[in-house]
Parts: structure tokens; C-alpha cells; sequence
């Protein structure tokens, strides 16, 4: 009976452990080698990517405090129902500290985490060690930092076309998580590769943003993205005015050149034919012109003065005038 109220006990204790534990979304223990150096709290922030290269803004929501043996938890209450970037981190207890540490000891970690998953570091010999995870999306996170490591030390070798190409195409077939591919196209912001590549493949994007306002990720976490996008978006759309305009403008130079020639060919072929002068027509012109009046004319060439009326009178009509002035004007 004894036996059995000792085993009770202790079902009883490990549920209850089990229970206290399960309410804590975030665990762990710290690896600190020179405690005096630090502060003795792990602060818990949300992180927010940013436009801005190499960048995010951070927000401290949390602070727990170390127990003796290096322990600390943060309450699944801090937590979101949907997946979000995360990072703890402990501060060195004075700037001074801060300055002469910060090349030496990575004092923080990031992960991705919603209330419903956990995450436990185990005790290891750097400050932040080893985790386990049930978030999915953070398992996928390690495979992109995997994959992202191999580019990190390249200097001179750095091809970022083949970067481009290759890091796009990994996030776009590899990558089932919307945060962690969003992460992944954050990684070709930090290299200054996402503009150039919106613009020669804004549909791919303008799909994936669509994609992301659909999903449940809180609107902050792509906001940076979107609105890169709205920009790269605005200039393509000033971009095709412009050459819309200058297409319009060579289109209507060209329409009101055609209609300009229409109307001259069309006048052309509208205008009477210019009859040519008979020989006895021209002689009389000729003399109209040098001054010879109707009846010196009459004698010169010995024709009446009536003929020569007449001649005057089809000189005219054939070339369109009424006067000997009109004549002495066209000569």
C-alpha cells in the first residue's frame, strides 16, 4: 500500500513537471564563463525586418533571471499563435564590457517560435548553445543557414549572379515555409541583389506578397518587402509611362505625317492638269511678256485682232490667271 501511494506521488510530481514545463514556450541554460562580465537576465525580443541593409529593428518584450545554475524560461503567454523571428540575448553589465566583447562572444540567438511550439537549449560550452526545437519553421531555418553558410567568407570569388540564381532558386524550391522564404529573399536584400532582381521578375514577387497577405504571418513581418516592392512597382509603372508616352508621341508625329501627305496627294490629284501652250499660244505670250500690246501683236504675227483676243483668252484659262499681270507674275 505504501508502495503504492509512493508511486502515485510520483506520477503525480512528473505530470505536474510536465505541466509547469509545457507552459514555458522558451528554456534553457546559458553557458557563461565569466558571470561577473554579464548581467544576470536573458531578454527576449521580437524582431522586425527592416529595408535597410544587413538590419532589423527589435523589440524587447521579456526578461527572465538565471537561476545559480544558469537557467532561465520565458511563459508561452509572450508568445503569438502565429510564427515569428525571435532572439534572446544577454548584455554585458557596462559599455566598456559591451565593446570588448562583442567581436568575441555571440551573445544572442535568433529563432522562429508561435505559442504552440517550444524550444530548449541544452547546457553546452558556448553562451547560447545547442537547441531543440518542435517549430517546423525553425528546423527549415537551420537548413537556409546551412546553405547560406557556404557564402558567407567569399571575398573576390563572390559572383553575385550565381549567388542570385542560386539563392533564389533554393528559397523558391526548397523552402516550404512563407517566414523562412521571406528570410531567404532578405538575405538577397543584404546583398543588394532583391531590386535588381523585382525589376527584371516583378511578377514572381508581386505573387509572393500576395502569398504572404494571405497567410497568417502578422503584416509586420514582410512590411519592409512590401514596401521595397511598392517602390521597385512605381518605378516600373513611371518607366512604361515614359516609354508610353514617347510610343504615343511617335505614333501621333507619324499619323499627322501620313494624314499631311494624304491631303497633298489627295489635292494633288484634285488639281486640273495643266494644258500645254500651243506654238501661236506661247508666241503671244512671249510678247505679252516683252510689252507688245494686242495690236502690235496682230501685225507681228499677221493675224487679226479678234484671233489674238482669242489666243489671250486660252493663254489664260490654261494657266489659271485673268490679268497680263497675273502673266508677268508667273513668267
Amino acid at each position: 500500500m505504501k508502495m503504492k501511494n509512493q508511486n502515485s506521488i510520483f506520477i503525480f510530481l512528473f505530470l505536474l513537471n510536465i505541466n509547469v514545463f509545457s507552459q514555458n514556450c522558451v528554456s534553457g541554460y546559458v553557458h557563461i564563463e565569466h558571470p561577473e562580465e554579464w548581467e544576470q537576465q536573458v531578454y527576449l525580443s521580437k524582431i522586425q525586418l527592416e529595408e535597410n541593409t544587413n538590419t532589423y529593428h527589435t523589440t524587447t518584450i521579456a526578461a527572465a533571471s538565471l537561476t545559480e545554475k544558469g537557467f532561465f524560461a520565458f511563459d508561452q503567454d509572450l508568445f503569438t499563435s502565429k510564427e515569428h523571428i525571435y532572439k534572446i540575448q544577454l548584455n554585458p553589465i557596462s559599455v566598456e564590457e559591451k565593446n570588448k566583447l562583442s567581436n568575441k562572444v555571440k551573445n544572442f540567438q535568433l529563432f522562429i517560435l508561435s505559442k504552440k511550439d517550444t524550444i530548449h537549449f541544452t547546457k553546452g560550452e558556448t553562451m547560447f548553445g545547442e537547441y531543440i526545437t518542435s517549430s517546423s519553421a525553425d528546423l527549415e531555418w537551420q537548413k537556409l543557414k546551412k546553405f547560406e553558410a557556404q557564402y558567407e567568407n567569399l571575398t573576390d570569388d563572390f559572383d553575385p549572379k550565381q549567388y542570385l540564381i542560386e539563392t533564389k532558386g533554393y528559397v523558391k524550391d526548397s523552402l516550404q515555409i512563407l517566414l523562412v522564404k521571406l528570410i531567404g529573399i532578405k538575405k538577397l536584400d543584404d546583398q543588394n541583389l532583391l531590386e535588381k532582381d523585382a525589376k527584371a521578375n516583378p511578377e514572381y514577387y508581386l505573387s509572393f506578397l500576395k502569398e504572404l497577405k494571405s497567410s497568417e504571418l502578422d503584416p509586420s513581418t514582410y512590411a519592409y518587402l512590401e514596401n521595397k516592392l511598392n517602390f521597385i512597382t512605381r518605378e516600373i509603372v513611371s518607366h512604361k509611362y515614359k516609354i508610353s508616352l514617347w510610343v504615343n508621341g511617335v505614333a501621333f508625329f507619324v499619323i499627322v505625317l501620313l494624314i499631311l501627305l494624304t491631303i497633298k496627294s489627295w489635292r494633288k490629284s484634285r488639281a486640273p492638269k495643266a494644258i500645254p501652250l500651243s506654238k501661236q499660244e506661247k508666241a503671244i505670250k512671249n510678247l505679252i511678256i516683252s510689252g507688245k500690246s494686242n495690236k502690235e501683236i496682230a501685225n507681228e504675227l499677221f493675224i487679226s485682232l479678234s484671233t489674238v483676243k482669242t489666243h489671250i483668252t486660252n493663254i489664260y484659262s490654261k494657266l489659271n490667271i485673268s490679268s497680263r499681270q497675273d502673266l508677268l507674275l508667273k513668267k
